[in-house]
């Protein structure tokens, strides 16, 4: 699937921890490593195959529990004499609070308590102290928050005095303390992106680069600043190094997937093979220079953090289901569809509205059925292939095909296929889909209604030639047609109607016809992020920052009055969907709720899944008459915190 991911605020564990594609609240964690599974050694024959195509040895990792919990656990830091581990739990208030455990293993103490958002924990080179990101300045008025220490009893591992605040600037994601101890680095928020150090005993903060970035860190002598970034177009990621004092930075290297979730000052790890909710994750472990010391693979839902003086990592391993269910739009109890025993997706409905395609996991394998919503027998649907991990299988209009990707012959490009549901036969439409790295793009392709990747009765896709992408639309059974050709870089956004495509560059709002060369520009007043057409072809719904706007288009193509600003529930949201009778939307918020937006202004929004019993909802597809949503919903087992020891693959690199 090709679509723009959420934007949260805090750690992401499946999206790279806290960038762009997403950090939006301590939920969407669950989303992305809640998954269920039992802990399994590494797959020998495909690491070992993959090391040896870069001759990079193979780890045999070796693991250790320390702690369990029910409630969600996060971001464990191991103390400088490795007696300690500092990590965020989550409480049954919903709000996030510091505590501490032996690193051998025991029971947990609290340090941090009442009614705030305590997050981020990281130790000062002395022992006796942490930094922590915390709302507490404002006590949560305004969703912040700021860079707070707190000292501790290096014996008894007990808070040894009040929290104080350090930073006067907001703390967007994570913070790292210098090797002396003496100052404190931390990245801003995207609305004013920049990566900050301050004293560390309070003061004024100095900018060291303006980019948006999860975690900052210090380099083993103190003297330079890493920090990752997001190539455009979902190209991968980038190692920087900043001096302290801003006036230079260099690329170190890039790489074609994630840096992260975590790196320090010796070494990083990078991703081979992206994170999938019901698969193992594989991770090469580097120097800061990008030379690779050995590949290690990750049973699901697991989180790796920082590394310890022993050559071990730290990591959270988080377990969960998200049973297939439907709801009406319009209130009513839930109806469940699947057994709770994997993280299910929803894919499509049939046009009739009977059925449900959802993707689950079988005894370790990726399955698609349709579920009829009377509970009745479930249809498997047959894939001969394997499909790619980052592509989400769309469902045709009519409920009979089913268009796939599988692996293609170059790193950014996949092969894809319709299946005929009916029959299981396949054909190749194109064997250069270009698909963006999935955790980093932010590029999104819908056709009418807000349906990714469909129009209507055809699917759409994006092509890559050299420097030009070009937009296609085939019907599941007959010959594809070119739309549109874009030249240098692609879009941000691109929502077809029929020949109709509206699409978003700098900011501004586009309309071009299919076969005709020049687009105008249709809104350039306002900052757009996207353009989602609605069923008939008569509206543009479009995102400007925080707010929503409906623009009424003409017959000839032209806007039609001023934009309608509708107000949204929460500071993100996404994946826009008409509601057929044109009257509103529903859309995905942040805090993990679905929400239907009037298209009136003055009602307010109604978050439809507020009353479930528990969990969460990140994703959901509006039946065909628009009454009911079917989706997964991620409801929490517990957490617990585990040892990694990398044998001696950290051997010999300098501290």
């Amino acid at each position: 699937m090709i679509s723009r991911l959420p934007r949260p605020d805090d750690h992401f564990a499946t999206a790279a921890v806290q960038r762009r594609a997403g950090w939006r609240s301590k939920k969407i964690a669950l989303l992305a490593s809640c998954v269920a599974g039992v802990l399994c050694a590494a797959a020998p024959q495909l690491l070992a195959q993959r090391s040896q195509e870069k001759d990079v040895p193979t780890i045999e990792p070796r693991f250790t529990r320390v702690y369990t919990s029910e409630n969600q656990l996060q971001g464990p830091s191991l103390s400088p004499d490795g007696r300690w581990i500092v990590f965020t739990q989550w409480g049954e208030d919903d709000n996030p609070s510091l505590w501490i455990v032996p690193a051998s293993g025991g029971e947990a103490i609290r340090l941090t308590r009442d009614d705030h958002m305590d997050m981020h924990p990281t130790w000062f080179p002395s022992g006796d102290r942490i930094a922590f990101r915390s709302d507490r300045p404002t006590r949560g008025r305004n969703g912040g928050g700021y860079v707070m220490s707190l000292p501790i009893d290096p014996e008894s591992g007990l808070g040894a005095g009040p929290p104080r605040q350090v930073s006067i600037d907001k703390c967007w994601a994570w913070l790292d303390v210098s090797p002396d101890g003496e100052w404190i680095v931390f990245s801003r928020g995207p609305l004013r992106p920049a990566i900050l150090v301050i004293p560390s005993a309070g003061g004024a903060a100095r900018k060291v680069a303006e980019e948006l970035t999860g975690r900052p860190l210090w380099s083993a002598a103190g003297k330079s600043i890493y920090y990752d970034v997001d190539l455009p177009l979902g190209a991968g990621s980038a190692l920087v190094r900043a001096s302290v004092d801003g006036k230079t930075t260099d690329t170190v290297f890039t790489w074609p997937r994630r840096i992260g979730p975590d790196f320090e000052s010796r070494f990083l790890l990078r991703e081979i093979r992206e994170r999938q909710p019901n698969h193992p994750t594989v991770w090469e472990l580097a120097t800061l220079d990008g030379h690779p010391l050995g590949r290690f693979e990750l049973p699901p839902g697991m989180d790796v953090y920082g590394a310890t003086p022993a050559g071990e990592f730290l990591a959270i391993r988080h377990d969960g289901v998200a049973p297939l269910e439907v709801l009406l739009i319009d209130g009513g109890s839930p109806q469940r569809l699947s057994e709770a025993r994997g993280m299910d997706k929803v894919l499509g409905w049939t046009p009739d509205g009977q059925r449900v395609l959802f993707q689950t996991n079988l005894d370790g394998d990726e399955v698609f059925f349709l579920a009829s919503t009377d509970r009745g027998p479930m249809r498997q649907v047959r894939l001969r292939e394997q499909p790619h991990d980052a592509f989400a299988p769309v469902l045709s209009a009519d409920g009979r095909h089913l268009l796939y990707a599988v692996e293609g012959p170059e790193t950014e490009t996949t092969t894809l296929k319709i299946l005929d549901i009916e029959n299981e036969r396949t054909r190749e439409i194109s064997r250069d889909h270009f698909l963006p790295e999935w955790a980093s793009s932010e590029f999104a392709l819908s056709g009418r209604g807000g349906s990714l990747m469909r129009d209507g009765d055809d699917f759409l896709y994006i092509e890559r030639h050299d420097d030009r992408f070009e937009l296609w639309a085939t019907p599941p059974a007959g010959q594809s047609r070119l739309l549109r050709t874009f030249h240098g870089e692609l879009p941000d956004h691109i929502g077809v109607h029929g020949d109709r495509i509206a699409y978003v560059v700098d900011r501004s709002l586009m309309l071009a016809r299919a076969g005709q060369g020049q687009a105008r520009p249709l809104a350039t007043q306002r900052q757009y992020w996207d353009a989602t057409w609605s069923l008939d072809g008569t509206r543009l719904a479009a995102r400007d920052g925080m707010m929503l706007h409906v623009l009424e288009i003409d017959a000839s193509g032209q806007l039609s009055g001023e934009p309608t600003a509708l107000a949204t529930p929460d500071r993100w949201w996404w994946s826009l969907s008409w509601l057929p009778n044109g009257r509103g939307f529903l859309v995905q918020g942040e805090n993990g709720n679905v929400w239907r937006i009037s298209t009136e202004p003055e009602v307010r929004p109604v978050a439809i899944t507020e009353d479930l019993p528990s969990g969460s909802v990140w994703d959901f597809k509006v039946s065909p008459d628009g009454r009911s949503i079917a989706y997964a919903r991620s409801t929490l087992q517990g957490s617990s915190i585990w040892r990694v020891d990398l044998g001696d693959a950290l051997a010999g690199i300098d501290r």
